[in-house]
């Protein structure tokens, strides 16, 4: 975090109160003419900010901040998280931190991504701030079979906190999107390496996307019909996101102590938005149609078709149009 970034946490902490550049100083272990510099790079940036003669600076209206401390105030167990303007992806920033020793648990954030990614190889649109765009760098001593598992682990852990934090009813469409009013809130990704030596993952990136807020001028037309998000621009409370991510953060790492046990299947099953409703799977170029019936240990599909039940372990379902 930038200098300026965590005076104006100090600032924000005590907004509409005076707070002199020497108390500001010795929180930071930096020098009174540092402070002096992130004010009035922090003044250039718009912050509402009075110099006040012999007593310090006041900063006048309160923002909203999402930085690696506001999210640590919320969580059980502090975590490293490091946030970026704006990548790529935070799924590709993630592997080149797992491949070169980033520690399990560690969170990447991006306030934006240029080039975000879903699965079936689709773009995941989430070029503007309104959305929650984080991977988790995971390290589990599992096999490539049950890796499955973390991805329905996080759709939980997305569905809870979501519902938790704003009251808003929640499902799940298999595997890894979390819907609301029958349109999609949020994407989940899940990639990871293989040691071919022992057929167990070296690592594994659990990726996050979330729509908090209608994009400022609406969501892309391509998506406009079946996306939505979790509050409107002016209802979303403050600090949210923070308070958002540190939820699934928390909600994830429970569930994670106890992988292999699947304790999380039964809320997944109870939270699908297909079972019951008649459907089609496709997998490759074959695309078969039934009844989802189930979604069993596994967390694998069941579907009741013309020719009997079948078990998918992937593939992309959808609802059938009568």
């Amino acid at each position: 975090m930038k200098t300026k970034e965590k005076i104006l946490e100090i600032l924000n902490d005590n907004c509409g109160n005076c707070i002199s550049g020497e108390e500001i100083a010795r929180k930071l272990s930096i020098t009174r003419n540092a402070v002096w510099k992130g004010i009035n790079s922090l003044k250039k940036d718009g912050y509402d900010i009075e110099s006040v003669a012999n007593s310090g600076y006041v900063l006048n209206s309160n923002v909203e901040l999402f930085s690696e401390n506001t999210i640590n105030k919320h969580l059980k167990t502090k975590r490293k998280i490091i946030i970026y303007e704006e990548i790529p992806s935070t799924n590709i920033e993630a592997k080149t931190l797992a491949q070169n020793g980033a520690c399990e648990g560690d969170v990447v954030i991006a306030k934006s991504q240029s080039a975000g990614k879903g699965r079936m190889g689709r773009s995941f649109i989430s070029n503007s701030e309104n959305g929650l765009y984080m991977s988790i760098i995971l390290k589990p001593h599992i096999s490539l079979d049950k890796s499955v598992y973390i991805t329905v682990l996080g759709a939980v852990a997305v569905l809870e906190a979501i519902e938790e934090t704003s009251g808003k009813s929640c499902h799940i469409k298999w595997v890894n999107d979390i819907y609301i009013n029958e349109r999609k809130v949020s994407g989940i990704l899940t990639e990871a390496s293989i040691d071919f030596e022992t057929s167990c993952l070296q690592y594994a990136i659990l990726g996050i996307g979330i729509n908090i807020t209608p994009p400022e001028n609406g969501f892309h037309k391509d998506i406009e019909n079946i996306a939505t998000s979790i509050y409107s621009s002016k209802e979303c409370p403050k600090d949210y996101k923070s308070i958002l991510c540190a939820k699934i953060i928390d909600k994830f790492f429970d569930g994670y102590k106890d992988l292999e046990k699947k304790k999380f299947i039964e809320k997944y099953r109870q939270k699908s938005m297909l079972i019951g409703k008649e459907i089609e799977v496709q997998v490759g170029n074959e695309i078969t149609k039934g009844t989802a019936i189930d979604v069993d240990e596994n967390a694998h599909l069941v579907v009741k078709t013309k020719d009997g039940i079948r078990t998918f372990n992937s593939g992309e379902a959808r609802a059938r149009v009568k």
